[in-house]
């Protein structure tokens, strides 16, 4: 049996359950279940022969995870923890030699220069906006304000990467690191991603040619075993006018839904199903 665990919290705020019909229907109803628990549950009705697909960071579930001994996708903590943190996750990329947009602290942010304000945690683009991009110290100081009152977090502020957006879904498969990389059209959104364009699907991915994917499966492929990552994310990139790669955000727990950049990096990439998906995130469990 295949569990989908998530957290009440995690429930409650991200509404998880409206996706899990999806993973019925794609995987079977007798093969998948939802579980959704307290942070503290010792998961008992997972036995020995199961597959955990942990659908939240909790140090506990985690844990209770670990000492079971099952398969699972949940990776360490440590390794949520760092990646969920935009800022810290960046400087630890940069000093592997990564590229990665240059931060600026808001005192010295100079006019005439473009900038990107985001928050410092979340996914799925929460709390970016058109006005994310600033191109004045007053625009940053208004959108630094407008995500610290919107989000639950302080906003971080990048120098802005013009060029394209790319999203790339990796899956350690047996030790072997698969990559399915595809570019995202933003045209619509002023050529970033925004919590309002994914939301209401502003967005088109594209297939790359062979030279492009190489380059970013590589570089994807140094994001993944820098940062310890066990079984599958998604990274997203943004190459400059130049040709320079720069990583941009690092999703450990990536949407599972058809419609999702997961399922599109691998139908777009290798012409893979939905089914094709997520089996593959599932083949991508082990112990902890």
């Amino acid at each position: 049996m295949i569990w989908s665990v998530v957290s009440k919290k995690e429930m409650e705020n991200f509404g998880t359950g409206n996706v899990f019909k999806f993973y019925q229907e794609a995987l079977g109803r007798d093969n998948i279940k939802l579980a959704v628990v307290d942070e503290t549950d010792k998961l008992d009705f997972v036995s020995e022969d199961d597959v955990v697909l942990l659908r939240t960071a909790s140090k506990s579930l985690i844990d209770t995870i670990r000492k079971k001994g099952v398969m699972t996708t949940a990776e360490d903590f440590d390794t949520y923890y760092l990646a969920n943190d935009k800022l810290q996750v960046s400087r630890f990329l940069l000093s592997k030699g990564i590229h990665v947009p240059a931060h600026q602290s808001i005192n010295f942010v100079e006019d005439g220069k473009v900038y990107f304000v985001k928050p410092r945690f979340g996914s799925d683009s929460k709390g970016v906006t058109v006005k994310s991009i600033c191109k004045s110290k007053d625009e940053v100081r208004m959108q630094v304000e407008a995500v610290n009152n919107s989000c639950s977090c302080k906003a971080i502020v990048e120098k802005f990467i013009e060029g394209k957006e790319y999203t790339v879904a990796c899956f350690n498969i047996g030790g072997e690191l698969r990559c399915f990389p595809i570019e995202v059209d933003c045209n619509e959104t002023f050529g970033i991603q925004t919590y309002k364009g994914k939301a209401e699907f502003a967005e088109c991915g594209l297939p790359l040619q062979d030279g492009d994917r190489n380059e970013i499966n590589s570089i994807s492929k140094r994001v993944f075993e820098a940062l310890g990552v066990k079984h599958h994310a998604r990274i997203d990139f943004r190459r400059d006018n130049n040709g320079n790669y720069y990583v941009i955000d690092v999703n450990l727990i990536p949407g599972l839904g058809p419609t999702g950049d997961l399922a599109r990096c691998m139908l777009l990439s290798e012409n893979y199903s939905y089914t094709d998906t997520l089996n593959m995130v599932i083949e991508s469990a082990t112990k902890l």
